[in-house]
């Protein structure tokens, strides 16, 4: 019994906890960012570049925890893509070796014969540590299906309303399952995954997850937002409150788009 109590502790190291969180290549609006949320040892994310074109942002799924150095995960791009002028709709497989805030990606074609392209992302906050995610009840973040053949009424860019700086939210929807980012400014401290969403009819339900951005010493673990909000003609008005607070005062916003 005691072995099986041990294994049983150090079953977690499969985690590989230095990995939830925001990641890039270069700086700036120009930089190319991928977000991943571990939930024991599955992940997904979103990759972006610039993050505030619908046309650059595209799903990170299926992602595993190999073991406590190493990961693989695909990039579906079903709207474009390094490759998507000569395939269509296809999916990278990348595997990914990490060292300390340093995460070194080698991505080919799924069921292609072109070699691996190599990638050195390093990680935005090089304080954090990571953090563990229970899997949440509702919506899973699976695997995207294909694209619509028509894009749905909220895909797109829209900007939140009456902001002193700019703020884009980059919704994408996938069989009434709503994802994609937040950003404003653009640069990779400011980009911030959405998940869990779900579409139907007018009404619209997502989560803005807070992982390690915006560069914060208070910052200890994933927070989320919960966003409810109603669609009339070119406006999105919503409510939103923190996840586990809901009986808590929260706020209001509105949104003007899409802009493809």
């Amino acid at each position: 019994m005691l072995v099986i109590a041990l294994c049983a502790l150090f079953t977690p190291s499969l985690r590989a906890e230095g990995l939830s969180g925001t990641w890039t290549i270069g700086a700036g609006p120009a930089a190319r960012t991928y977000v991943f949320k571990v939930q024991g040892d599955r992940f997904h994310g979103i990759v972006c570049g610039p993050c505030d074109d619908p046309a650059s942002v595209f799903r990170i799924e299926d992602g595993r925890l190999l073991d406590s150095a190493r990961v693989i995960f695909f990039i579906r791009y079903d709207i474009g893509g390094p490759l998507f002028g000569k395939y269509g709709p296809y999916r990278d497989q990348v595997t990914a070796d990490r060292a300390g805030n340093q995460l070194t990606l080698r991505a080919q074609r799924e069921g292609g014969s072109e070699g691996p392209v190599t990638t050195v992302l390093k990680r935005v906050v090089d304080t954090y540590t990571g953090l563990d995610v229970v899997a949440t009840s509702g919506v899973t973040s699976g695997s995207s299906s294909r694209a619509p053949s028509t894009p749905a009424p909220i895909e797109g860019k829209w900007v939140a309303a009456g902001r002193v700086s700019q703020q884009n939210f980059i919704l994408k929807v996938r069989d009434r399952t709503v994802w994609g980012l937040i950003c404003g400014p653009c640069n990779p401290e400011g980009v911030f995954m959405i998940d869990d969403g779900t579409f139907d009819g007018n009404a619209i339900t997502f989560y803005i997850n807070h992982l390690d951005t915006p560069p914060s010493a208070r910052t200890t673990g994933l927070t989320r937002n919960i966003m409810r909000g109603t669609l009339v003609g070119n406006v999105m008005k919503f409510k939103w409150v923190r996840e586990g607070a809901e009986d808590q005062p929260g706020g209001e916003m509105v949104l003007i788009g899409p802009i493809r």
